[in-house]
This record gives structure tokens, sequence and C-alpha cells, in this order.
């Protein structure tokens, strides 16, 4: 719902725009058409556009800078997009048969969720959309990441028609809505007039140049974490940047923003990958303690065992939300000790006088092993922070994925907090998602994007036209081959702006 309301926002703002560009067409006519022209404004019905002629000039003094560098870089191009084009229609056509399906404790110390999340994986491709599977609150970041593909995209067509003695006519932008499109105005009759390898080179440009900007990003972002080592560590631990209302790490034993988190259990946590995998370690390995066997006779609260619903075997008394029953895990160092099968123990006790930990193996160099009887749904984690006490938390790690949010850069000085860093990886990142995003749309055989005009320019060259030299065959070919690529990627948006409003309602 948030997505619908912030559209019906955007909206309006376009409905006062317009009024207010009627209103002065009719009243300030000479003025404010002067005021446009000068400024190369248009408004339009959910629509602004610029155009400028100024960066005419610095595209040729560019193109001219480093002409043969440039030309093999644009002839690879070619060879790249044309590869791309099948598998980028094959994906198109995968994901619109493409379907998810989804599956739907006691905390610190309170409950958590019981919830076990799958997804079926298969070749697809995901559409990008604020709202549905794009946090809202980062729209500014997809904004900033489609203008810098879009200018890099329509650079390339600029760069590559120069080097081909292609004019150009005006660049400049399109914001429909909140989308960003930039443009290059060049002289179509002499770019049809191009020899099919010349063509394709104009062609393909802005494809490549999308490509090439993705591996750039994406090595910029790879790079982040070594060049702001400086002011942050990094590889170290993960501190928390954000809490959500409501969650159930929030308390007087719980976390807090600016935590900085070291480990889980027995996992260590470098950075947000090792955070995230330590989450599903726990998740997937039930921790087990090494403690005294004095320890346990002097703890020990149980009483009379039974067996819950779920099967398992409760020997704490139901009101002692602190304690949970322990199964004893006899190895074969184990002393021949008189201890039960089943024990209740306080958790935070337990953890605090275990020696170690033995799920990963039922021995310890001291004591014996001792394992918490949970169901699968939740596990008991413990959250070692950096000059603050461990927090205890019994839930699903689920729960952390959901409330808290972390960084991987921890500051080393208060003139530096997370964010900046975070926003510098959280935009490359975007710029290397949708750079290949544009180069997949652009390049499929589909009205109004580059691969239209590649098909065709393809079906003109000479080993094709040698087979069928009729041009109309040519044509009907070319035609029937842009309404299936089309036809597929109407389909694909229909899907996916259908789910996009069943959440908005529904969810």
């Amino acid at each position: 719902m948030e997505f619908l309301v912030f559209l019906g926002v955007v909206v309006a703002v376009y409905g006062v725009l317009l009024f207010f560009d009627n209103f002065f067409k009719s009243c300030m006519h000479h003025p404010y058409e002067a005021f446009l022209r000068g400024t190369g404004l248009t408004v339009k019905f959910l629509r602004l556009q610029w155009h400028t002629t100024a960066l005419n000039r610095s595209i040729v003094k560019w193109s001219t800078a480093y002409p043969k560098l440039l030309d093999l870089s644009f002839g690879l191009g070619v060879y790249i997009s044309i590869i791309l084009m099948p598998l980028a229609s094959f994906l198109i056509i995968a994901s619109t048969f493409h379907t998810k399906s989804g599956h739907g404790g006691k905390g610190s110390e309170g409950a958590g969720s019981n919830g076990v999340a799958g997804v079926k994986e298969s070749v697809s491709l995901d559409l990008l959309i604020p709202g549905v599977n794009l946090p809202l609150n980062e729209i500014g970041y997809y904004v900033a990441a489609l203008a810098i593909n879009s200018v890099v995209h329509e650079l390339g067509h600029g760069l590559a028609a120069v080097l081909e003695d292609i004019p150009i006519k005006g660049f400049g932008f399109h914001v429909m809505l909140i989308i960003p499109m930039a443009y290059t105005q060049l002289d179509s009759d002499q770019l049809n007039g191009l020899r099919t390898w010349k063509r394709l080179k104009v062609l393909c440009a802005g494809i490549w140049h999308n490509l090439v900007l993705a591996a750039c990003a994406y090595l910029l972002f790879m790079a982040t974490p070594a060049m702001l080592s400086a002011v942050y560590r990094v590889n170290d631990a993960v501190m928390v940047t954000g809490i959500k209302d409501g969650s159930p790490l929030l308390g007087t034993r719980g976390l807090e923003q600016g935590d900085i988190i070291t480990s889980i259990n027995s996992c260590d946590i470098r950075n947000e990958g090792s955070w995230y995998g330590c989450l599903l370690e726990t998740l997937h390995s039930q921790p087990s303690y090494c403690i005294s066997p004095d320890f346990v006779h002097l703890n020990d609260e149980s009483v009379p065992i039974s067996h819950k619903s779920d099967g398992l075997i409760e020997c704490c008394n139901a009101e002692n939300k602190a304690s949970n029953c322990f199964e004893y895990m006899e190895d074969i160092n184990a002393e021949d000790v008189a201890l039960p099968q089943h024990m209740c123990l306080n958790i935070r006790k337990v953890i605090e006088n275990s020696f170690a930990y033995c799920h990963h193996q039922p021995t310890c160099p001291e004591g014996h092993c001792f394992k918490p009887m949970i169901n699968n749904f939740t596990t008991i984690m413990q959250i070692r922070r950096d000059r603050k006490p461990d927090v205890i938390y019994i839930g699903h790690p689920a729960d952390l994925t959901r409330t808290i949010r972390i960084s991987q850069f921890v500051p080393k000085t208060g003139l530096f907090q997370p964010g900046f860093a975070d926003a510098i990886q959280l935009l490359l990142k975007y710029v290397t998602v949708f750079a290949l995003g544009l180069a997949v749309i652009n390049v499929i055989p589909c009205f109004g994007f580059d691969g239209q005009h590649i098909v065709a320019t393809l079906l003109a060259n000479g080993l094709v036209t040698s087979r069928v030299p009729q041009k109309s065959k040519r044509d009907v070919i070319a035609l029937c081959v842009n309404i299936v690529g089309t036809l597929f990627v109407f389909i694909l948006l229909t899907k996916v702006f259908w789910q996009m409003i069943f959440r908005a309602l529904w969810e």
C-alpha cells in the first residue's frame, strides 16, 4: 500500500506542474516560452523533458581523444551484444513462465517466530520495482543508479556515432513518473546509410557501455572495504545501525543501536556475508554446551518429565521461562557420573558457565556435553558484543534479519559513520544490477529497444541478403522476431505489475 500512496503523491505533483505550465502559457505566454526555450525544459503529462546541445562539443572531444581504442572497444561490444541477444531472449521467455512459491520463542529473553521460508530457484529475470521487491526507502538510490546508467548508455551511442561521422543533434533527459531516461538525438538518415558493421557499432555501443559500467561498478563495490580501511574496521565485526520498533531483540538485555557484534555462538562474524552465514548456521546446527557435573547438580530444576505436542520432552515447570530442558549427550570420554538423561537448567547460567561448544562434535575438553531440547524452528543464540555483555536470544534467526539493520563498516573514529560507506556500496550495487538489467532489456528484439534495430541491421548483412534477397521478406522476418520479443516483454511486465498491485492491496 505504501507504494500506491507514493505513486499517488508523484501523480499529484505532476498534476500541479501541468496546471502551472498551462497557467503560465496562457497568462505569461512570451516570457514563459522564452524561459522554456532557454532551459530546454518541457512539461508533459506524467513526464518532464530536458534537451540541450551544450554537450555536443564535449562528446566530439571525448570521441576524438582515443579514436583507435574506442573503435576497438565498440567492435568488441558488437560481438558481446550479438552473443548476449539469444541469452537475454531465453531469460525473458523463462521469466514469463517462472513462478515463485513460499511457505509461510522465547526471547532475550522473549518470544520468537516459527516461520520457515523456502523459495524455488530457477533461471529467471526479476524486474526490480520499488515497493515490490525493492525497499521503498531506497528509492533515491534507484533513481540515481538509473540516471547514471542511462547517461552512460546514451554516451556510448553518442561517442560511437561521432566516430562514424554521424552528427549529434542534441542530448537530453526524460523523467517519466520517477524513472529517468537519457537520450541522444542522432541523424537517423545518416545512421541508416552506414554499412552494416559501422551501424552495429553505433547501435550496440549503449549495451556495451552498460556492461562495462557493470564491471567497473562491481569491482569498486568489492574494493570499497579495502579503500575505506583507513577510517573503518573491515572484516572484523558488524555494527547495529538500526532496530525496528517491536523487535524481540529490544529490551534491557537486548541489542542497541551502535552495538558491535563479533560472533553468534561459535561462529565468528567478520562482515555482512558471515553475519547471514552465522544466522543460517544457528538454525541448521543447534548449539550444545560443555558444562561440569557439579554445575548440573547445583542448578537442576527438573520436574516430572512430560511430552509436548510436538514430540519434545519437557522437564521444566511451564512458568519457568528462563530455563529449558537439556539432554545429556554422552561421549566416549565421559566419566562414570550419576547424571540424568534430561535436566532443567537456566539458559543464561548454562551459557555463562559453559567451557566450550560441543554441537560440532559431542566431546568436551572439560565437563560433559548437554544439548537444549528446542524445536526445529527456534534456536539459542549467544550474541557477543564488543565491550558489552552477551545477548542471549531464543527464537528464529529471521527475527534478526527482519528487525535488525547492520553494517560491515565499523568506524574507527566518530567523524565517519557506517551510513557513509553503506551509501557508497548501496549505490554501486544498484548501478551494477541496473546496468546488467538495462543491457539485457536493450539487447532483446523488442519495439522501442536497441534490439529492434540490431535485428533489422543483422538481416541487412550480406550473408542474409544472399539467401533472402527480397527486402520485403527480410522486413517481415524482422517484424515477426520483434513482435515475439515484444509479446514476451509485455507478458512479463503485466505479470510483475499484477503481482505489485496484488501485494499492495492484500499484503
